[in-house]
């Protein structure tokens, strides 16, 4: 038996968020002591370890609590399940570092780059729940779930790769390159069409609120400034010009 002081230290967590599993039902102590404190056993121990994997894995809280509480639920299965989900992370943060490498690389004049190899590794789902809060009530959510899920694999990476060049020609790499420039708005007209044809009907003015988004979220900002000091708002600017033409 594991005071809640020795599983806390154990498993790397407070003893207050053992305390808050407890109270959500996600983590129930073998038994408590007639003073009143919380005894956990080795079966306990395995559901920490449940929890704790699940929350590597992004899980929510309320998610892991109806997962652990099916009375169909087998711990053997969900060890499983978490091993083929952490190769494929592993997988994936290899991608990404081997992106890091190249970019390194190539601004080091040591290798060049073909304008797709800059996205390798991104995985456009992971806000996909946030995006969901965002902007799961517009019909434009609604739509891109639809027509996405509609797509084979290799039509969603064709897809990728193809929004990768367009808003490779938005950012430009020209640093003599401006906004209005007829070159950075054909590739602002040609993301425009991008975005209908695959993914929602979208009017200029949403255009023109994704990229403010694109400007005020660093997690978004962050995949212009990585081809140009400066990216998010360069293509801010050629999108505001653009939507003001039309």
């Amino acid at each position: 038996m594991y005071t809640i002081k020795e599983l806390a230290d154990l498993a790397g967590v407070t003893t207050r968020t053992l305390r808050y599993y407890d109270q959500m039902d996600i983590l129930t102590p073998a038994k408590l002591g007639s003073n009143g404190y919380r005894y956990y056993d080795h079966e306990n121990l395995l559901r920490l370890q449940q929890v704790l994997f699940y929350r590597e894995l992004d899980v929510p809280l309320k998610e892991i609590q109806y997962i652990l509480n099916r009375p169909d639920f087998q711990l053997l299965s969900a060890l499983q399940d978490h091993q083929e989900s952490i190769r494929e992370k592993v997988k994936r943060y290899q991608g990404l570092l081997g992106t890091i490498q190249r970019t390194i690389s190539s601004l080091n004049r040591e290798e060049n780059m073909a304008e797709n190899e800059y996205f390798e590794g991104f995985d456009e789902t992971q806000y996909e729940e946030e995006t969901r809060d965002r902007w799961g009530h517009t019909s434009q959510y609604k739509e891109s779930q639809r027509k996405w899920s509609s797509y084979s694999k290799d039509q969603k990476e064709e897809i990728k790769k193809e929004g990768g060049r367009i808003t490779i020609r938005m950012v430009t790499k020209n640093p003599d390159a401006r906004p209005d420039d007829p070159d950075v708005q054909k590739a602002v007209e040609d993301y425009y069409v991008y975005l209908n044809q695959y993914f929602y009907t979208c009017e200029v003015e949403f255009l023109r609120a994704l990229a403010d988004m694109w400007v005020e979220d660093p997690r978004f900002a962050v995949n212009y400034e990585r081809v140009r000091e400066g990216g998010a708002a360069f293509v801010r600017e050629a999108v505001q010009i653009y939507c003001d033409s039309q």
